[in-house]
């Protein structure tokens, strides 16, 4: 694309191009040429030349420092930008590189000067560095699990950003990080600063200088007299900049303290909760599962011998490993293995318990064959280990090009919440019945007898039962209850909260009014479970479930959609019918299994006489259908085949060959086998 000479000179001298560089304006046209092309060695050579006959040129300097940079020359890329910057001291294109750099060379804490420098001056400036400085910001802050901060700074992209196209690709990955369950949900959340402590933080805090803001309001605080409401306010906003800093250790400290002036109940126990949540799982309060790799010498062997153990179990076909996939996949079990036919007496206490992972891989390419097992580190990685070594003794400490290989830390669990990560062994074939009402039982128990009894650093080392009634931790116990419930909303289980709060002595949080769409958009998440829908208006209750939908939290959606459905003015159409099948969804991750037969049910009339009524038919019986497929004995079963096979499969035949084989593989027989037909091999139903 051609140059405009009427637009700002890209020197970033502020003057138009015609009257700056004009004289390298067809040069550089060839250098961007060959960036456009993805010639980044042309286009270096050429500002090479360029460099030659104009060596103190900043618009050659910057360009060529931006290629270096995206090259992986960090090195170079700073020598250039610092030469600019030396002339220069704000220009806004070369102080946000060079923040790219520090950041990629020293993490954000040894580049949070030059970075908060950078933006300072590009949000007026140069919005579109700041845009990719914050972009930047966020992906590194995610890799370091600053989850917050990582959000934060997505948000403050999408601000600065000026095209459609920009703002939607930064919209998208805002929504896929808000509706990423495995991230609690207040870490997902809306959060906005407190109307306190004057202009100039306010500021500072706008242009994304978080560090700077809470330094701020920490002087702000230490020369505050009086007033609870403003210090609420002030120590607020300090954790938040903190914690959008990739501060989350200080953060919380500040968040405890703005939850111990707090005047609202409910803000207190949020405070509480989100600074109990940026703590949890730090330094020893952690179970680590660990992958522990061994080199193998022969394969075959191995699985051999893992087949013939009575206490690895196989859990994959022997022989159907996907290419590339491991050769074999073994669950380490702990407990008597129970035949799915005696499935029915299983308990809590009787339950074969998944002790460890195992996985043959063959030798690849670049790798030999090896064992990884995974197991929770120290003692129970280490009984594994013994135990994988009774079965054959040829185990070898893995080697691969870059040596030894120790243990591999996979994941970290908070050690108060382990105990919901555990993992039952079911033998093939075992009724999903069974399963439902053994995972009810275990949440009933996690919840009602497990976790109550479970010390808790946040309650300092008491657990929530000898806390009941203590007005000193009150707070903290309502915080605890509310990350009780955000970690068994990342499990997708879901608890009676209400019901959890009145066994541990809390009173009800109060409701949230709302009376604008405004408000409504900037509420927390925690705020937006206090809102009744019931008292909403079609229109806010809609705006309402836009929200829920997309924080993904099940319990808030469930009411949402709950009301919706209910309203008679809402009836019909394709929002409905979605809103059923939601319902269905949540029903069914609740193992409310006949709730999810029901508004499967109502989904279905919702779709008589929309556009495409055959296949989104079709698409709910074949969701019914897996639902029913869970209990063979369902007596809605055969009928549900018998229709499919009647309705659909004489239009589609390929229907047919499935519904078979889903017969054959549950071990059912199928109604349609009485009628003294079969089906062929391509699908057709013939008479016998």
């Amino acid at each position: 694309m051609p140059l405009d000479l009427y637009d700002p000179c890209p020197c970033g001298s502020g003057r138009k191009l015609k009257f700056c560089c004009r004289d390298l304006s067809h040069d550089m046209e060839r250098v961007l040429k060959f960036q456009e092309n993805n010639q980044p060695r042309m286009a270096l050579n050429a500002l090479d030349d360029l460099g030659r006959k104009h060596p103190e040129n900043t618009w050659v300097r910057t360009t060529r420092g931006g290629l270096l940079f995206d090259a992986g020359d960090l090195e170079g890329a700073h020598r250039e930008l610092s030469v600019v910057i030396a002339n220069d001291p704000e220009h806004g294109f070369a102080l946000a590189l060079v923040a790219m750099i520090q950041l990629s060379e020293l993490g954000y804490s040894g580049a949070r000067e030059e970075i908060e420098r950078a933006l300072r001056r590009c949000v007026t400036v140069r919005p579109d560095m700041a845009a990719n400085l914050a972009l930047g910001i966020s992906a590194w802050m995610r890799l370091h699990g600053e989850l917050m901060a990582s959000r934060q700074h997505l948000v403050l992209s999408l601000q600065l950003v000026s095209s459609a196209e920009q703002q939607e690709s930064i919209f998208r990955r805002l929504a896929e990080f808000d509706g990423t369950r495995e991230i609690p949900y207040p870490f997902r959340s809306v959060y906005v600063l407190e109307e306190v402590g004057g202009d100039a933080a306010a500021a500072v805090a706008g242009c994304g200088c978080w560090g700077e803001a809470a330094d701020r309001y920490g002087l702000l605080l230490d020369e505050l007299e009086g007033e609870a409401g403003e210090r609420f306010g002030l120590c607020f906003n300090r954790g938040l900049c903190l914690v959008w800093s990739g501060q989350s250790s200080a953060a919380s400290e500040a968040l405890v303290e703005a939850a111990g002036v707090a005047a609202d109940a409910d803000r207190a126990e949020e405070c509480q909760a989100l600074a109990q949540l940026l703590i949890q799982g730090q330094g020893d309060d952690v179970v680590k599962m660990v992958d522990r790799r061994f080199g193998i010498e022969n394969v075959s062997k191995w699985l051999t011998d893992l087949d013939a153990s009575e206490r690895f179990i196989r859990v994959d076909e022997p022989g159907r490993s996907e290419e590339g996939g491991p050769a074999g996949m073994y669950h380490l079990v702990e407990g008597e293995i129970v035949a799915a036919s005696d499935a029915d007496s299983l308990t809590l206490e009787t339950v074969p318990r998944v002790v460890a992972r195992l996985m043959v891989q063959a030798a690849g390419d670049e790798e030999p064959a090896a064992i990884d097992l995974v197991a929770r580190g120290g003692e129970e990685i280490d009984a594994a280990e013994a135990a994988l070594r009774e079965v054959s003794g040829e185990l070898s400490p893995f080697e691969g090009e870059d040596g030894a290989k120790g243990d591999e830390s996979v994941d970290l669990v908070p050690r108060e919440f382990a105990a919901l990560y555990t993992t039952w062994h079911f033998e093939p074939k075992t009724p999903e019945t069974v399963k439902r009402r053994l995972h009810r039982e275990f949440v009933e128990k996690f919840v009602s007898e497990i976790w109550p009894a479970t010390e808790l650093a946040a309650l300092d080392g008491q657990s929530p039962e000898a806390a009941v009634g203590d007005a000193e931790r009150s707070v903290a116990l309502a915080g605890a209850v509310r990350v009780l419930e955000v970690r068994c909303e990342q499990n997708m289980l879901s608890i009676d909260v209400p019901s959890i709060r009145q066994a541990m002595g809390l009173p009800e949080g109060a409701s949230v009014a709302v009376e604008s769409g405004d408000e409504l958009a900037m509420l927390s998440t925690c705020d937006l479970l206090r809102v009744d829908p019931t008292l909403l208006d079609d229109q806010y209750l809609v705006m309402l479930l836009n929200r829920a939908l997309l924080v993904r939290h099940s319990g808030l959606l469930f009411r949402v959609l709950t009301e919706y459905t209910g309203r008679e003015s809402l009836q019909g159409g394709e929002d409905f019918l979605r809103a059923a099948v939601a319902l269905a969804d949540l029903c069914e991750l609740r193992h409310d299994r006949e709730s999810a037969l029901l508004w499967l049910s109502r989904a279905r009339q919702s779709a008589v006489g929309l556009e495409g009524e055959f296949e989104r038919t079709l698409q709910l019986e074949m969701r019914e259908l897996t639902l029913r497929l869970s209990d063979p004995a369902d007596p809605g079963l055969r009928d549900l085949l018998s229709r499919l096979w009647t309705d659909y499969g004489s239009k589609l035949p390929e229907l047919r060959v499935e519904l078979q084989s889903l017969v054959e593989a549950v071990d059912i027989e199928a109604p349609w086998s009485t009628d003294g037909g079969s089906v062929t091999a391509s699908g057709l139903w013939t008479p016998a």
